[in-house]
């Protein structure tokens, strides 16, 4: 079944519940950041708390899971700040981060748990840069795998403005 993403979403949940994780994820202790981290299907106390706070949809809780834990790997264990940029879509900080064309297509390519892990490798090489992400945007990539449009925009976007201009005129 595919599942296609909310044209307008009125009180923004999604936005608001990746804030709140991002934010929480930020303010807690380096403890739990590790939990979080590691964390399985099980799942970590922080998760299960903002899972009750946000009153998130048991449909969508795994989505959220795997939301939190990449949150949690690209937040530092000494960081008191969210990495939330709104500035920064997902796929611009991926070709930032210098993701090869390649292994970009085999994301925007895979399905399922494949698809889960290449995301999940690509977020852990983002966590080395340091820097921060639109983390509404990478939890719109989440929920929604099949909406792949604005992920691939962002990325050749931030990808062209990298090519040296004589590339550009060929």
């Amino acid at each position: 079944m595919t599942r296609r993403m909310p044209m307008a979403d009125p009180e923004n949940k999604t936005a608001r519940r990746a804030l709140s994780i991002a934010a929480a994820l930020a303010a807690t202790t380096p403890g739990e950041k590790a939990e979080a981290r590691r964390m399985d299907a099980a799942g970590s106390p922080l998760f299960w708390r903002q899972a009750a706070r946000l009153e998130l949809p048991q449909s969508q809780e795994a989505m959220w899971l795997r939301f939190t834990r990449m949150v949690a790997l690209m937040t530092p264990a000494g960081r008191d700040i969210s990495i939330h940029d709104d500035g920064r879509p997902l796929g611009a900080a991926l070709a930032d981060a210098k993701l090869s064309e390649q292994r970009f297509a085999r994301l925007l390519a895979a399905r399922g748990a494949t698809r889960d892990d290449a995301l999940e490798r690509a977020i852990r090489m983002l966590a080395r840069t340091g820097k921060g992400l639109d983390v509404t945007d990478l939890a719109n990539a989440i929920l929604w795998p099949d909406e792949t449009s604005r992920l691939a925009r962002t990325y050749y976007r931030q990808f062209a403005k990298q090519m040296p201009e004589e590339l550009e005129n060929d």
